[in-house]
């Protein structure tokens, strides 16, 4: 019978560090997670995939359990963060941090206005590795956003971007998300302590 590691009740970004401990336990077949949240069922997915793992997702009253089950003939400590395959891992990667929508700390509008100038230049001068949204930062990434082309451009281009899930939450805008990947705090800060150089506007 699979293991059963209920999260249930806990927030951003523990169930993704509960179930990252039990990948690299060294234990062989599948175990079963327990989240009481879709944030948490999709972070832990997500995860769990980047890993090499398999994942299934069953519904039960307001819990989800997600089956997960490392490689076939592979430890669980083995398997290898692929979370972008489409960007090569570079020894000085850099990442780029937006927790504003704005540049800077003046006026806003003078704000804004750089901080479309800095979108639109960075590609010019090296493509990032990642870019990293939090706080007022996600507000880039929505529908409406005045820097959107760009980051679509970017993410063609093979550039991660992940969004905080939390953010989105706070300022109640998810179904307005355009670009990027909704992402937890486990993996910003993961990919912040990864690169080799971090880029804040």
């Amino acid at each position: 019978m699979a293991k059963i590691i209920d999260l249930s009740g806990l927030a951003c970004p523990l169930p993704v560090v509960r179930t990252k401990e039990a990948l690299e336990a060294g234990e062989t077949g599948e175990f079963i997670v327990v989240v009481d949240h879709e944030a948490a069922r999709d972070n832990v997915s997500r995860f769990a995939q980047s890993r090499g793992c398999t994942v299934s997702v069953a519904q039960s009253g307001s819990c989800y359990h997600l089956t997960i089950s490392p490689p076939a003939g592979q430890a669980r400590e083995t398997c290898i963060l692929q979370e972008f395959p489409g960007v090569a891992p570079a020894p000085r990667s850099m990442v780029v941090v937006f927790s504003s929508d704005r540049m800077g700390d003046g006026d806003p509008e003078l704000g804004a206005i750089l901080m479309r100038a800095f979108c639109q230049t960075i590609v010019q001068v090296e493509a990032p590795q990642k870019l990293l949204f939090y706080n007022r930062g996600v507000l880039l990434t929505l529908n409406d956003s005045p820097v959107l082309s760009e980051l679509k451009g970017l993410e063609e281009m093979g550039v991660g971007l992940l969004v905080c899930g939390t953010c989105l939450d706070y300022f109640k805008v998810r179904d307005r998300l355009a670009v990027g990947q909704v992402s937890n705090m486990y993996s910003i800060l993961e990919s912040q302590m990864q690169a080799g150089r971090i880029i804040k506007p």
